[in-house]
């Protein structure tokens, strides 16, 4: 029976793997897109669809997102209504759902390899985009936890063919599975011409480790980190109050669009020196949060926010 089963599974996941993946091309609103699987993103250039004036956004949301989730209705709207870019959803809401009893199985044995391998597929599906017309140079991909991952992935599997993406946003790359492993299975500085990586739960579900060009660690501290305004009680797993650090980092995301010049991080060697600095030293080397960078002082930035939004404190936040 078990072999039956575990057998039916891998037959299952099969078959999910090769049409679960999608892209959602939005015409202006949440409600209106068109949604094609990878093999067959390319078509959208038979549309009118494509501005090729404008920089293309494309989010990839972690485990257990789907479209209809927080993370993904706050942002998708943030960059429709910001009316600036070609708003795409890298929809992979079936290979990253809790598929097994326990949460943590479902992670690790499911949406982790999962992440993994649509990173190689979907640098596959940008080569074709760009057949068809689309403008690699002009593309901002966003992912949030495992997403930041499968957008790392793509970045390094079209580093080797003598493709370099332009800008990869990192929202709390997920730690488990990757944060150790080696930097072509993972997002990295080299995924792209330009990293930024934002840190909101480098205590908890993300990584603590440096992975940009340049990274903010906002309200860090050693050890446990809490953004304000989150419970630094026990939660159950994956509940609201449970993920509001690692939230906190698409939130500021949004708020950086929002408020732009609110938001800015203190370079520093390390926490130590940014913390005991005098505020002359804080303001030597400064960056905004959200904003493309060609040539940025590489290394970590640190900064306090407020507990909810408008979260930028400006220069008073270094």
């Amino acid at each position: 029976m078990f072999t039956g089963v575990y057998y039916f599974s891998l037959l299952l996941g099969a078959v999910i793997c090769d049409d679960s993946a999608k892209l959602r091309y939005f015409y202006g609103t949440m409600d209106d897109y068109k949604e094609l699987p990878l093999e067959r993103a390319h078509e959208i250039f038979n549309t009118s669809w494509y501005n090729a004036s404008r920089t293309t956004v494309m989010f990839a949301h972690g485990f257990t997102g789907h479209p209809k989730g927080p993370a993904i209705t706050a942002v998708i709207n943030s960059y429709l209504e910001q009316g600036k870019s070609n708003v795409v959803l890298f929809n992979w809401e079936e290979m990253a759902a809790s598929i097994y009893s326990n949460m943590i199985s479902s992670y690790l044995n499911w949406a982790a390899p999962n992440a993994k391998k649509l990173g190689y597929m979907f640098s596959e599906t940008l080569q074709n985009m760009s057949a068809a017309g689309f403008e690699l140079n002009k593309t901002h991909l966003v992912g949030h936890s495992l997403g930041a991952h499968i957008f790392g992935i793509a970045g390094n599997t079209l580093l080797t063919k003598g493709i370099q993406l332009p800008w990869i946003t990192g929202l709390d790359p997920a730690s488990y599975g990757f944060e150790n492993k080696p930097a072509s299975s993972r997002l990295n500085p080299g995924s792209a011409g330009f990293v930024s990586v934002i840190h909101s739960d480098p205590s908890g579900y993300a990584c603590r480790k440096s992975l940009g060009t340049v990274d903010f660690f906002p309200n860090y501290k050693p050890g446990t980190v809490t953004q304000p305004g989150c419970s630094n009680k026990s939660h159950p797993m994956f509940s609201k109050e449970d993920l509001c650090n690692h939230n906190r980092c698409w939130e500021l995301l949004i708020d950086s669009m929002k408020y732009p010049g609110t938001i800015l991080g203190s370079y520093a060697k390390n926490y130590r020196r940014w913390k005991n600095g005098s505020q002359e030293e804080k303001e030597a080397t400064v960056l905004e949060l959200g904003i493309y960078q060609e040539e940025p002082v590489p290394g970590d930035y640190y900064l306090i926010t407020s507990a909810q939004s408008p979260f930028g404190l400006g220069k008073e936040g270094l």
